[in-house]
């Protein structure tokens, strides 16, 4: 079965689960879901919806967030700019976070990066007319060409960084804290 394969059904579950919570945050390539579960936790009045391409990392990440109880959060299997198409719906997020994507270092594997004009295309239909997009990585070629990317698409304004929900610490920033290695992060919202 593709990663994709069954978004658009997920689609009405996701619509269903979020519909009693006051905003919608999408965390795109949750990994194991450490971010998205603690999110949920910290703020129960948010739904926080996951997307991983990695099936093994959805079936766990879904059973930690049913074995510790939180009703505002779910993972979904699925992949690339596409998934996010398929899942969420058009106007829907309050904020979407892209934490830590594949750098891609090599220039011949740039063209593989998941931050380009196509994906914030797709971004920016599934964003509120106020909602916020957050990008961050440890790769600062990356980063550089993330803001790059940005200015191309055009229509972006930058925002802070911190706002009113508590955020935890995402696991690939744990990692890459540790060793010292700088984050490049930037919030974004329409203009």
């Amino acid at each position: 079965m593709t990663p994709n394969q069954n978004l658009k059904a997920a689609r009405e579950e996701l619509i269903l689960k979020s519909r009693p919570f006051s905003k919608v945050e999408c965390d795109f390539g949750a990994s194991k879901g450490k971010f998205l579960s603690e999110s949920a936790s910290l703020n129960p009045t948010v739904f926080f919806a996951g997307i991983e391409g990695i099936s093994d990392r959805v079936k766990r990440g879904n059973k930690k967030i049913e074995r510790l109880g939180i009703p505002n959060a779910a993972l979904w299997r699925g992949w690339g700019k596409e998934s996010l198409d398929e899942l969420i719906p058009d106007g829907f997020l309050d904020t979407l976070h892209v934490s830590f994507p594949d750098p891609w270092p090599k220039r011949r594997h740039w063209f593989r990066r998941l931050v380009n004009v196509s994906f914030l295309e797709v971004a920016v239909t599934k964003l509120k007319p106020d909602g916020v997009l957050r990008l961050q990585t440890d790769h600062l070629g990356y980063f550089a060409a993330m803001k790059e990317q940005l200015l191309l698409h055009g229509g972006w304004l930058e925002t802070s960084w911190e706002d009113e929900l508590q955020r935890p610490v995402t696991e690939f920033e744990t990692i890459f804290r540790a060793k010292g290695d700088p984050i490049g992060r930037i919030a974004v919202k329409r203009c």
